[in-house]
């Protein structure tokens, strides 16, 4: 059995992944640590869960036999919450994006490499069935070669998630990027995997378009050009309305010489309507179990996990270059 720990209680996604983690069959949850926002709520998970609370990351990460952590704290503290956890010589499970800019990415990538431990960044497109099934029709040739790939991937505004502060996603300092980014680098990391290539160039627009009052961007497009000829297209960001059905919409269309695969939505899901609304409500979901066992088997087998630290640089890479193509106007060349 791994004993885990939550680091950070800030990102949405601890929602998520919690009751994943406290209920696989090989984990113990061991402790929650909230260092900054939702205090309240991390205490009461604890509670919960029969696991102790921490406000530091000290505190969590002195705890003896700890095997690995799931950092959910704001991506500006990834690199030091991840500094401390190698000196520990624990595996860690990082939210994306794996950091704010790629000279803390690029020392985060160093670390590990230089330890023992485990790093994984959870981007669950890789793990939803129909994108699966399409990584296995390009790599088999069924849709002849890989031309295109379209996707589109919007959500709401995190401030509308209740009783819980999402501020820091508002503020570049601690994020790292808008909307864009927030939404698009799932989309983004999708995409290099689909593509099979390397990433060559990028031209983007992004800007806030929806929500003018923000202080960071809301929406964008980005064109991505691989090295091996795949064109790649974009368009993400905090676009669904309050009143939209589903809190996300996520599709993929894959242009080959021979075939046409489009993904509408991956999840199951049931329309749950009353007097004031329709709500598409997700009955079954296997990527956030599946990139969790994925994790906890990397460690249990000793090898990489599926998305290493280095995919996840990849992606913020070609993310900020989407950020620096829209600022200037140009076509953005990579690597940086």
């Amino acid at each position: 059995m791994l004993k885990f720990a939550v680091v950070g209680y800030d990102h949405v996604h601890v929602l998520k992944y919690l009751p994943t983690l406290a209920h696989h069959p090989d984990v113990i949850l061991v402790a929650i640590a909230a260092m900054e926002e939702n205090k309240g709520m991390a205490k009461k998970a604890s509670k919960g869960y029969s696991c102790r609370y921490f406000e530091s990351i000290e505190s969590v990460l002195s705890l003896k036999n700890l095997d690995a952590i799931y950092i959910g704290s704001t991506p500006a503290r990834h690199l030091e919450i991840i500094r401390e956890a190698a000196k520990q010589g624990v595996h860690v499970l990082c939210d994306k994006p794996l950091a704010t800019n790629l000279y803390d990415a690029d020392e985060i990538i160093s670390i590990v490499d230089n330890s023992n431990i485990k790093l994984m960044v959870p981007f669950n497109p890789r793990f939803q069935l129909s994108v699966i099934r399409l990584k296995e029709m390009i790599e088999k040739g069924m849709i002849g070669d890989l031309l295109y790939i379209n996707s589109v991937k919007y959500g709401k505004l995190p401030s509308l998630i209740q009783d819980m502060n999402t501020s820091w996603f508002f503020d570049v300092e601690q994020a790292g990027c808008g909307g864009f980014g927030d939404i698009g680098i799932h989309a983004i990391d999708a995409i290099c995997w689909l593509s099979g290539g390397t990433p060559t160039k990028v031209y983007a627009k992004i800007g806030k378009h929806i929500h003018p009052y923000l202080s960071v961007d809301d929406i964008g497009s980005a064109f991505i050009e691989f090295d091996n000829g795949v064109i790649a297209n974009i368009n993400s960001g905090w676009a669904n309305p309050v009143g939209y059905p589903s809190w996300l919409d996520v599709r993929f269309e894959v242009l080959g010489s021979e075939k046409v695969v489009v993904i509408n939505k991956p999840y199951h899901d049931f329309k749950l309507c009353n007097a004031e609304q329709i709500k598409a409500v997700s009955w079954w979901r296997t990527d956030i179990s599946m990139l969790f066992n994925e994790f906890v088997q990397s460690i249990l087998e000793d090898r990489d996990p599926a998305i290493t630290g280095r995919d996840a640089r990849r992606a913020l890479e070609v993310t900020l270059a989407a950020y620096q193509s829209s600022t200037t106007g140009e076509e953005v060349l990579l690597p940086l």
